[in-house]
């Protein structure tokens, strides 16, 4: 029973992830040495003798029975299945000696204490479960890797963004800012996390860091009631597949990241090739975020078939001045949003600082859409705020029908392309767009008409093309320019007869700001409400 279940899980990790055949070998079962599996003492020995017998045979499966266990941290090793059965429950107490390694804190390099679960420098490697409890207990708030230090990193970061060098023993010192990921490889290749439920975290649940070909499957995770625990944190990776998750988090659910401002740029390492699909997510900061830590760049991502309920934001693509790099080719399809109040998220302004020249810290976010969406109930549509000095460019939004407050608002853009869009709010217009070149809006209207309000308000936006459009019943004004405006635009084909009035030059400002003012710095638009813990 045991050798065909750690049999199973390594043929999944072949098939999944391409992993060279490796045998699932002898089965090393935790009862065998010394675990108690009635959660009557600590089984972290029993857990690290059965690792090292399986790596003194060259690899092997660790079974974990059904049972409750108390343990500690679980060191991970090369060519090794942990299979952990169902009806098992692995507690892990919180503890100020866990061993530190070279890593990464918030994009920044630094020594961290180790996962509860994982290693660096593993390969082959599969923490398999069938509904599988592990849980985090204890106040890991209050504990600390060193004990020392926790006003050292701010100085750290700013020595290292001013490229000055940093003594080996701040590091050390530094780390008592950090706690440790609940699963986490660094520098790692085949890896597989599957069927396991995750009950509260120390920090980050699951942060996977310079590592490649990695499957991440049917997990759920739910650390909602503490914040700042981030579900699924992709670092500076490639070739990783996430599918059929469920996660209700504190922080962002699943997010990519690839290092952060000056040490992020030195490192340069991209996250690239990776496939998010079929979950499902409840709370937390963004359903899939992309950023901030974004210097070593992000690209070819795919996120498909993905349900929000209560997210703060659904698609969230963050960075800002000074982080550099590329975000490019991304693609968001097939996704429901209900309660989520800002749906779609772009946004060069994670942190505000003032304009500078293009150069290596200037973030670039290029080709990118996003399809087939349904959203109810939002406070902001669509928030995409580019920079002056490297507009937002390429981004294509099509198939979508929402419902909201606020609509869809855009500004510092480049061929943005809005196409088969329908946008009912309940106040301003619709479609509010300014300072951007070659606009192309094909196909969008509203429904819900708003009182005093165009359907589409641009605003500095010379060039852009309006075809295929429709005005229904109750529409007032479809299309509102900035004075001297109306005549650089190209409309074709638009149905705008249901309309009182077609299009107009108005100097009405929408935004908060004047209308000619000029945009160097982000509009004031409308925050979300507040989450409710």
């Amino acid at each position: 029973m045991y050798g065909s279940c750690g049999i199973r899980s390594a043929l999944a990790l072949f098939v999944l992830i391409g992993a060279n055949a490796w045998s699932a070998g002898t089965v090393f079962n935790v009862l065998d040495y010394g675990a108690h599996n009635d959660g009557s003492a600590s089984a972290t020995e029993a857990f690290r003798s059965a690792i090292q017998a399986a790596k003194a045979a060259g690899g092997g499966t660790v079974y974990v029975p059904a049972g409750k266990y108390i343990t500690g941290p679980i060191q991970l090793v090369s060519n090794l299945v942990l299979n952990i059965e169902a009806g098992a429950v692995l507690q892990f107490q919180a503890t100020a000696d866990l061993p530190l390694m070279k890593g990464r804190a918030e994009g920044t390099e630094a020594l961290t204490p180790m996962p509860l679960i994982g290693g660096v420098n593993l390969e082959n490697v599969a923490i398999v479960g069938r509904g599988t409890v592990i849980t985090a207990q204890g106040d890991w708030q209050k504990l600390s890797p060193m004990g020392a230090g926790r006003g050292m990193w701010p100085g750290i970061l700013q020595r290292l963004n001013l490229k000055q060098p940093v003594p080996p023993e701040d590091y050390q010192k530094a780390a008592a800012n950090f706690r440790p990921a609940f699963i986490g490889t660094s520098e790692s290749k085949n890896v597989l996390i599957e069927g396991i439920h995750i009950l509260g975290s120390p920090g980050w649940t699951v942060h996977i860091l310079y590592s490649e070909k990695v499957v991440i499957r049917d997990v759920t995770i739910e650390t909602f009631e503490v914040p700042g625990r981030d579900g699924i944190d992709i670092d500076s990776c490639k070739d990783v597949m996430i599918s059929n998750c469920y996660l209700d988090t504190g922080d962002d659910s699943i997010c990519l990241k690839s290092g952060k401002d000056a040490d992020g740029l030195r490192v340069n390492r991209p996250t690239e090739n990776v496939t998010i699909t079929n979950c499902v997510v409840h709370h937390g900061h963004g359903a899939v975020a992309i950023g901030s830590e974004t210097s070593g760049g992000i690209r070819n991502v795919v996120a498909s078939n993905i349900v929000c309920k209560g997210t703060e934001r659904g698609i969230r693509i963050k960075s800002t001045r000074g982080r550099g790099a590329a975000i490019e080719n991304l693609r968001f399809e097939n996704w429901t949003m209900e309660d989520v109040p800002e749906a779609i998220h772009v946004n060069s302004y994670y942190s505000i600082l003032p304009q500078e020249p293009v150069s290596e810290r200037t973030p670039i976010f290029r080709d990118i859409a996003i399809s087939g969406m349904i959203i109810k109930n939002s406070h902001v549509i669509a928030n995409i705020e580019g920079l002056p000095e490297m507009p937002i460019s390429g981004l294509r939004i099509s198939d979508v029908v929402a419902y909201g407050r606020n609509g869809l608002r855009a500004y510092n853009t480049s061929a943005l392309e809005p196409h088969k869009v329908q946008i009912n709010v309940t106040r301003g217009p619709a479609f509010l767009i300014r300072d951007s070149k070659d606009l192309e809006l094909d196909d969008v209207t509203t429904r819900q008409p708003v009182e005093g309000s165009p359907v589409i308000r641009l605003d500095h936006c010379p060039g852009a093309i309006l075809r295929g459009s429709r005005a229904f019943a109750g529409t007032g004004t479809f299309l509102s320019v900035s004075p001297g405006e109306l005549h650089g635009l190209g409309l074709e084909g638009n149905l705008l007869g249901g309309a009182r009035k077609a299009s107009e030059e108005s100097s009405t400002d929408f935004w908060g700001i004047s209308a000619a003012a000029s945009t160097s710095v982000p509009p004031a638009n409308p925050a979300p409400p507040a989450k409710k813990k």
